[in-house]
Formats: C-alpha cells, structure tokens, sequence
C-alpha cells in the first residue's frame, strides 16, 4: 500500500483507489467544488504530484483561464455565444441583479463575462482524451449559479486544450 497526501483530499491509496474522489472548498469567497476521476486502479507518485500541483495552483491556473476566455470571447468563440445567450434569454430584470446598467464605461458584455465564478474544478489525471482537468465557470443569477458552463479543458500542466459551452 502506497498513500499520498494530496491538497483538499487529504491522504489516499494510490496503489487502490477509488473511482472518485469528491471535496468542497471556499475559493474566491464562494463555494467550489473538486473532484478527481480515476478510469485505472492505481496511479505513481509523478501523478499524485502532478494532481497535486493542479491542486495546489488553482488560483493561477484560474488566472490564465480568464485570460484564454477573454480571448476566446475576442475570437467569437463559444464564450461569445454562451454571453450572448444570458443577454438574449434574461429579462432586463434578472440582468439589472447581476450587472450595473448605468454603468456605460464597460459593454453589459464584458460586465458579463467579469460575473463568470469558478464552480468546479474536475480531475482525470488518466484520461485518454487529450485533456486532464476541467473548469467549469458560471454566472450566479438570484444567489445560484447557472446550469448553463462555460467549461475550461486543460492538460495535467494546465495549458488551455479548449473552451467550451454546457449545460
């Protein structure tokens, strides 16, 4: 039996685990959730490192996806239209709680996009799809987040594989 000791999850076997891991924090003042996904039985101790560091670097990791999803939102990419949806689908009502109306200096658009909060931050370190964790962002409307994510996937390292829009 071989544990690791990995942030937020506290120790684990990696020579039997589980098929999920799951825990909740508090990050940027609201609540996030993580989870960790295994297809195989066991994982080295390069994975767990390599888990832990994606753990252990959230914030900037969260950084550097802010800076691809204002991109992306440039290009007109799926950011562009998962904004574009909240301003068709919402009344002027819903809107006026989540941004400031009278503020003309920044577009609604870009008020938008500055409401995105990380929710949830998925792991699967054995994964076969070219991509290993996963960002799932929202907007908050009446206190909740929305069904509706704008998703982040990356490698293990944290470099952008895609941005894309679920639900």
């Amino acid at each position: 039996m071989k544990t690791f000791d990995l942030t937020y999850f506290g120790v684990i076997n990696i020579t039997q685990l589980e098929k999920d891991y799951r825990t909740n924090t508090i990050y940027s003042s609201k609540a996030l959730n993580l989870d960790i996904n295994f297809e195989n039985e066991s994982i080295d101790e390069e994975q767990a490192l390599e888990i832990n560091h994606i753990l252990n670097n959230i914030s900037a990791i969260d950084e550097e996806n802010r800076k691809q999803i204002n991109k992306d939102f440039k290009k007109k990419g799926e950011t562009r239209d998962y904004i574009t949806f909240y301003l068709e689908e919402l009344f002027e009502e819903e809107l006026q709680e989540i941004i400031d109306y009278n503020d003309k200096s920044i577009s609604k658009e870009k008020q938008l996009l500055n409401k995105l909060i990380l929710i949830r931050v998925g792991l699967y370190p054995d994964n076969a799809t070219g991509y290993s964790v996963v960002f799932d962002y929202s907007i908050e409307i009446e206190g909740e987040p929305c069904n509706q994510l704008l998703v982040v996937k990356t490698d293990i390292k944290g470099k952008l594989d895609h941005i894309t829009w679920e639900s």
